[in-house]
């Protein structure tokens, strides 16, 4: 499931012309590494498959699936094979506007539950987002008044059957993590590429190293050092796939400078070694043409 594979944390994006990011795409392969964004994010599979982890915990989305991942919520996604699939993101600032004491709520479902009657609420979600898809796609007249109906019966759905308020607590907690978590996200987006000292993430973080190494693990599922390895490997996953640049140069491009380490990692995550990968992703392309 891939937007922009090089983008570890996300501001929240709007489609021209409307107050939410709505996107049809087909995705040839990707590897998007832990990230957060402050947009309530929901992905519809209607071809392929996604692996989602949060948590350490990942889930395989197929077609028919339907996956809500709630604001400040760190996750990462793969798709091997690739995809087809709808992406909306709710930017905060329209759900703040429109949801009362959005602020006190968090918003969640098992996709794959059995529960029938929450099996039929998420069946009404979808449809909803297939018809914003055919009014998207056509784009009739009056079609965006018709798409922002929609949009409203779906912030309407995610209120009335997906939302539970959050003690007072944890509240407080999220956001003031958040913002300092940010912060090192930010630096490490734009430095992931030169070697990273811990002592200089943490002085970054205002924290000392020992008590940043536990912040850091606890907020975002993953240590500190587990996260610029993914990121970086993201980097090379997708100029692995773009384009035809040597391994070694792509290792050097990104700041992965423990080759062995990088094997390792990049075996866990695809099962095959990168240049066996890209060949696969080449002839996939080769049969797609």
């Amino acid at each position: 499931m891939g937007i922009d594979s090089s983008t570890n944390f996300e501001t929240d994006r709007i489609t021209s012309g409307f107050d939410i990011f709505f996107w049809e795409f087909h995705d040839k392969s990707s590897y998007v590494a832990t990230h957060w964004h402050k947009a309530i994010e929901i992905m519809y599979i209607f071809e392929g498959s996604v692996n989602v982890t949060i948590n350490n915990q990942t889930i395989t989305l197929l077609p028919g699936d339907v996956y809500l991942i709630d604001s400040i919520i760190p996750h990462s996604t793969m798709s091997i094979h690739g995809n087809a699939a709808i992406l909306i993101q709710l930017p905060y600032s329209m759900l703040e506007k429109y949801i009362p004491n959005i602020d006190t709520l968090n918003f969640s479902f098992d996709c794959h539950t059995t529960d029938p009657i929450l099996r039929t609420k998420i069946l009404q979600l979808i449809d909803v987002i297939k018809q914003m898809q055919v009014i998207f796609n056509i784009q009739p007249d009056g079609g965006i008044l018709r798409f922002n109906s929609l949009v409203f019966e779906l912030l309407f759905q995610l209120y009335h059957n997906f939302a539970r308020v959050m003690p007072e607590k944890l509240l407080k907690k999220k956001e003031k993590n958040f913002n300092r978590i940010d912060v090192v996200l930010k630096y490490t987006d734009e430095h992931y590429s030169e070697p990273i000292t811990l002592s200089e993430i943490a002085v970054i973080a205002c924290f000392e190293e020992s008590y940043f190494c536990h912040f850091f693990k606890r907020n975002m599922g993953i240590t500190y050092f587990q996260y610029l390895n993914e990121l970086r490997l993201s980097h090379i996953h997708h100029d692995l796939v773009t384009t035809d640049l040597p391994l070694k140069t792509l290792l050097e491009k990104h700041g992965f400078t423990n080759y062995k380490l990088f094997r390792k990692m990049f075996y866990e995550e695809f099962h095959t070694t990168p240049n066996e990968y890209r060949k696969l992703q080449a002839g996939d392309s080769q049969e797609t043409n």
